[in-house]
């Protein structure tokens, strides 16, 4: 099956969901009760496993990394159902683990992430046998300290690498999963609070399509393959040096052929195979990241091979499972989205899904007139709902947006525009999926205005053209020149200023589709309408709040080269 590789930009598609209210629909019960405050546990990565047992001295090779004290433990949930020996042969309940950190980015994905699991869990047809029994967020935060939405989602707080601490990573954050990991393994709660002999690792992106049965079995985790992971002998000499960064003389002899293609997450894993592994991970990841050579060949995905590599150097060897989840993108392959409803059980959104709006797929490395995509909402939460994707967009697109609004439409205080909501203080984006292309280093893109000039009429008609611009608050009248490359001058005290397409629906109808450009700068974004025939007149409305009345009008001074030579 054909896949996106992760360096590859992708577009989507989406399919619509039935809005469940899962708390109406299957009573359960959740263990909330609170441990803040809990004795600090001040135990050691180079500890043993959790439970007591003694602890070997690390040997040389082994990387030394130490494990601060727990300042701060939340609120942990298991589910409690009837129907555990014999009523229910053979089930092995799990713990869903989601490694996340406090921030606002991962913060209201965490909230859509535990909505489908609780619906996933409530439509399980093994119904109380299900092996979906457990539920933590596992999150590092500055200081161990929680972040306002502990109540709706079972959690517990471990640190995260200072900013100093990331330094010596390269600040590469990414280590804070295993580091988190081993903190929580080295704590009470791993034990009191974990009873599931079994752990599902689960990130903040991801999104439950199905009940996930149990396939793991001791020494046997089940994990995802990622084809763009797989043995490679360029890499030989990177894996067989930090091979014992985890765990010394007790690794196994070094084979980089071994190194399976997975990354620690999705994970199923018994529970004492997390614990031979934990630290070794941890370890590799840093020794890895710390190694130039290592960390310009590996990349952004270098905690993943640190996995790799210490699951292999322990002797532990992973069940491969290609449709554990998907990870779709606009341009995905027919393969891929062949039974996409029910042949997968996670939906991984990493990739984005960028349309125009007659629904064709944008090329890798393009900001669609449509453009679904989590990073769009590092800093602040989306609005509910998300705009549906053009109508020719794929089967992905339409179930990724319907999945996510069917989230924050089912959480009664997803933040407002009016200032409601929790956790109190965060900030709601103004701008949904249109819009997006007005970023900065967008226009410069080959893909942003060099293809806008060659594909659109309009560009290619308004370059090189001088306006006459009347403020409509009285202010000092202006002269604006929309240059070619996306620049542009406005004269007194604008400056300079970027320009390019705009076609936003919601921006109609003051600045319809095929007749609306944005120009930012010169003290503020506006959203301008170019009167047809192009040429005849522009008329300015602000960006934020949208609309309402006109900032400037302008008159036409001097026609571009093209207008004036036809």
């Amino acid at each position: 099956m054909a896949r996106l590789t992760p360096w590859r930009l992708a577009c989507l598609g989406i399919t619509f969901v039935l809005s469940v209210n899962v708390s109406s629909i299957v009573p359960y019960l959740i263990d909330r009760g609170r441990t803040a405050g809990a004795p600090a546990t001040g135990a050691s990565a180079d500890a043993g496993a959790p439970g007591g047992r003694a602890a070997r001295r690390a040997p040389d090779a082994v990387l030394a990394l130490s494990v601060p004290a727990v300042a701060a433990a939340g609120v942990g949930g298991t589910a409690v159902f009837a129907g555990a020996g014999g009523e229910c042969p053979g089930r092995k309940p799990y713990h869903t683990l989601l490694t996340a950190t406090g921030q606002v980015y991962q913060q209201w994905q965490c909230r859509v992430m535990y909505r489908h699991w609780l619906k996933q869990r409530a439509l399980d047809p093994k119904g109380a046998c299900t092996e979906m029994t457990g539920f933590t967020r596992l999150v590092a935060s500055a200081g161990a300290r929680p972040d306002g939405i502990e109540d709706e989602v079972p959690s517990f707080f471990v640190h995260e690498y200072t900013n100093a601490e990331l330094r010596q990573y390269n600040g590469y954050k990414v280590v804070n999963r295993p580091y988190s990991v081993v903190q929580l393994m080295a704590a009470p709660y791993w034990r009191e609070r974990i009873p599931e002999e079994y752990v599902l690792i689960a990130e903040t992106d991801h999104i439950f399509m199905q009940p996930i049965p149990n396939t793991a079995a001791p020494g046997a985790p089940s994990a995802y393959v990622f084809n763009y992971m797989g043995v490679n002998p360029a890499f030989e000499a990177i894996v067989h040096r930090h091979w014992r960064a985890g765990c010394g003389d007790s690794c196994t002899a070094p084979d980089y052929r071994t190194v399976q293609p997975i990354g620690p997450s999705p994970v199923l894993i018994h529970k004492p195979d997390l614990e031979r592994v934990g630290a070794a991970w941890h370890k590799t990841a840093i020794a890895l990241k710390l190694d130039p050579a290592a960390d310009a060949r590996l990349g952004w995905v270098i905690e993943m091979w640190g996995y790799a590599i210490a699951s292999s150097a322990v002797g532990l060897r992973h069940t491969l499972f290609a449709d554990f989840q998907v990870e779709p993108g606009a341009l995905s392959s027919r393969a891929q989205l062949e039974r996409f409803t029910e042949r997968y059980w996670i939906l991984h959104y990493t990739y984005q899904f960028e349309y125009y709006l007659d629904s064709t797929p944008c090329r890798p490395w393009m900001i669609g007139e449509y453009s679904l995509d989590k990073r769009h909402f590092s800093d602040a939460y989306p609005q509910r709902p998300l705009p549906l994707p053009p109508p020719k967009a794929n089967v992905a697109a339409f179930w990724l947006v319907g999945a996510i609004n069917e989230a924050m439409g089912n959480i009664t205080d997803w933040p407002t525009a009016g200032g409601g909501g929790k956790p109190a203080g965060v900030r709601l984006s103004e701008q949904s999926v249109y819009g997006r292309r007005r970023a900065a280093w967008f226009l410069k893109h080959e893909n942003g205005f060099k293809t806008e000039k060659r594909v659109m009429p309009l560009i290619a008609a308004l370059i090189g053209t001088r306006w006459a611009c009347t403020r409509a608050d009285g202010g000092e009248a202006f002269e604006l020149e929309l240059g070619d490359g996306g620049d542009g001058r406005m004269s007194g005290r604008g400056g300079s200023v970027r320009w390019a397409s705009m076609n936003n629906p919601e921006l109609q109808p003051l600045c319809p589709i095929g007749a609306c450009i944005y120009v930012d700068g010169g003290g503020g974004n506006a959203n301008v309408h170019v009167a047809q025939p192009t040429g005849s007149g522009l008329t300015a409305y602000r960006d934020r709040p949208r609309g309402g009345p006109a900032l400037w009008t302008c008159a036409i001074v001097a026609a571009s080269k093209a207008t004036a030579a036809a």
